[in-house]
């Protein structure tokens, strides 16, 4: 796909990640790999590097067994029925990396897919799980979990709670004085573009976001922060005073949790309860979902939500269809519109995006293409995805357990067969 090329040349210039565990070409499953098998079990899980590979085929899966979570109820109304139309896409073909044809069935295998779903019109055409996972299993959304409390939002913004031209601190006193987020607005926040000293460097010890998922509990007990916990840790984020913030769209996740904390005091309600009483019971979600806390109690708003597959193509299809789902309107239509139409093209432009999606932007925590088919997705590392197409009515949802985090060239191989995939509906 010619809009994908940048990140194509980007990941080749990027070190491929080691095909550590697998067999006969596939990725071995956790239970192959013999983790947390037996009673007790043999090969256990390692809290400091649980998400990356192996432990994350695994983990990701099992993440109230080992952090804390809290509920986010479903609520008493029935599931809302997602018909099935099947059609066999493991066999179309897509431009791969090397811009040789690579089919679905490929990609599924390489980019080590737990879980991948894709609804068209409102209806399953395709649906396949692997490692164990079922559609009954919850899973890790990583970084997707950002648009999912950015879309939360926009209730609050739609029935004036939030004002997104407020500042940070007249909902959150606490943070007068604090050098990063003390005089931001809750739009910057909202689109990342707050000028903070944050760097999102998963393989760098002394990166903000090592310490940042220390602080969410993601570490256990004894690692630095924790006890303390993720507000207090945005509190010490430093200021970048090399530009203003509201200049430029800069990728940082401290930015989400901040945003949760906005979203608690503006609704009242601890996150995953206002998350359950505006969506989740709302959405005819077939299980309750979970968000990870830290050790005080607050949601992991940027990368802790745990949903079932066809739980999470259910919301997509809400998105796509303008917030209207379960014979209701849950989102404002407002909102989906503000996040596909408003965006600051000017603060993309000094980002590395802008060479893949010259006109996109991120708005309200989503990523925004501008391509000719107005798409727009959400994306967590380790190869979490939501993308949808709103030409073609499709809405695609993919879990993951790549091992290693920013694996550039899987993730954008994933945009790639996506891209393909609701293309493929045009008529």
């Amino acid at each position: 796909m010619k809009t994908l090329c940048y990140f194509y040349a980007l990941a080749f210039a990027s070190a491929a990640f080691a095909q550590d565990n697998t067999v006969e070409g596939r990725p071995m499953t956790a239970a192959e790999m013999g983790i947390m098998q037996g009673t007790p079990p043999t090969r256990t899980i390692d809290i400091s590097v649980w998400d990356k590979g192996p432990d994350n085929r695994w983990a990701f899966q099992h993440i109230s067994e080992f952090l804390h979570v809290a509920n986010i109820s479903r609520g008493s109304r029935p599931a809302a029925p997602l018909n099935l139309a099947p059609l066999d896409l493991s066999g179309l073909h897509f431009d791969g990396l090397d811009g040789q044809p690579m089919t679905v069935a490929d990609m599924l295998v390489r980019t080590y897919t737990d879980g991948f779903i894709v609804l068209h019109n409102g209806d399953i055409v395709f649906e396949k799980y692997f490692n164990g996972m079922t559609p009954h299993t919850r899973h890790l959304l990583m970084s997707v979990s950002k648009s999912v409390t950015g879309t939360l939002a926009g209730i609050l913004v739609n029935d004036g709670r939030l004002n997104p031209t407020a500042m940070v601190t007249d909902y959150i006193p606490e943070m007068v004085g604090a050098p990063g987020f003390g005089d931001a607005t809750v739009r910057q926040v909202l689109d990342m573009t707050t000028s903070i000293v944050f760097s999102e460097d998963y393989a760098d010890p002394e990166a903000e976001v090592v310490a940042h998922e220390a602080s969410t509990a993601w570490r256990g007990e004894n690692a630095p922060m924790a006890e303390e916990g993720v507000y207090a840790f945005a509190a010490t984020i430093e200021k970048d005073t090399s530009r203003p913030h509201g200049q430029q769209f800069q990728y940082a996740s401290i930015n989400t949790d901040v945003l949760g904390w906005l979203i608690e005091r503006a609704s009242g309600q601890r996150f995953a309860d206002y998350m359950s009483a505006a969506i989740w019971s709302q959405l005819g979600a077939d299980h309750d979902g979970q968000i990870t806390v830290d050790y005080k109690g607050a949601a992991a708003a940027n990368g802790g939500f745990v949903l079932t597959l066809r739980d999470l193509a259910r919301f997509s299809q809400m998105v796509l269809d303008d917030g209207f789902y379960n014979d209701r309107q849950i989102i404002p239509s407002g909102w989906i519109d503000d996040i596909r139409f408003n965006g600051d093209n000017a603060a993309w432009q000094p980002t590395i995006y802008s060479k893949t999606w010259s006109d996109g932007f991120y708005r309200n925590q989503w990523y925004v293409t501008k391509d000719d088919h107005g798409s727009f997705f959400a994306v967590g590392v380790n190869g979490q995805h939501i993308w949808i197409n709103p030409t073609t009515r499709t809405a695609i949802v993919k879990f993951s357990s790549l091992p290693v985090s920013a694996d550039k060239e899987n993730i954008a191989l994933g945009w790639a067969a996506m891209d393909a995939i609701s293309r493929s509906f045009q008529e």
